[in-house]
């Protein structure tokens, strides 16, 4: 029950964080920064393996909700809707994979830094 408030303490954090990053829905830029940005770091944080309050509140909380993917889906139907295909497509393929990459990128960095850490 404890994990459960945590989280949604830190998604109420997110949220308010990314009205205030990104000052409304429409700035396609920065909502693309935001997520790349937010996945990174919750790979950071997946692969130190912290403990479960702190994956709560930090990962699946604020990060979580620093980079929705609503607004995501925003921004590419209001593409689409003034018949703006191609740029949905790109936006919301760039979104996806780029935050998949990031995570990934975030984990393996952490991941190569403590192997390296433990060799020297």
């Amino acid at each position: 029950m404890t994990v459960l408030l945590l989280v949604a303490i830190g998604g109420a954090c997110g949220a308010l964080a990314h009205y205030v990053i990104t000052d409304s829905v429409t700035d396609s830029r920065r909502v693309l920064l935001l997520t790349m940005l937010s996945c990174g770091v919750l790979g950071l944080v997946a692969a130190a393996t912290p403990p479960q309050w702190v994956l709560g509140l930090a990962g699946f909380g604020f990060l979580a909700s620093l980079a929705p993917m609503s607004s995501v889906a925003l921004l590419t139907v209001g593409y689409a809707r003034r018949r703006r295909f191609r740029v949905a497509a790109l936006f919301l393929t760039a979104n996806v994979v780029g935050a998949i990459a990031c995570a990934m990128l975030g984990f393996l960095l952490w991941k190569s830094g403590v192997t390296l850490y433990r060799k020297l």
